[in-house]
């Protein structure tokens, strides 16, 4: 559970915003989310943004 960023207000942010979007759960990490294990999935986001900027 996160104590700086609950996941109530997480989920009421996600759920509002009208355009795509996607959401990571990660229930035992606090507030650093997913970590070094997170890394391959930014660097996949980062890339499908960069391809479609060409």
């Amino acid at each position: 559970m996160d104590d700086v960023c609950p996941p109530s207000t997480v989920f009421a942010a996600h759920n509002w915003y009208g355009g795509p979007r996607e959401i990571d759960v990660y229930p035992f990490n606090g507030h650093e989310g997913g970590g070094p294990a997170r890394f391959p999935r930014q660097v996949e986001w980062l890339l499908k943004r960069l391809v479609a900027l060409e």
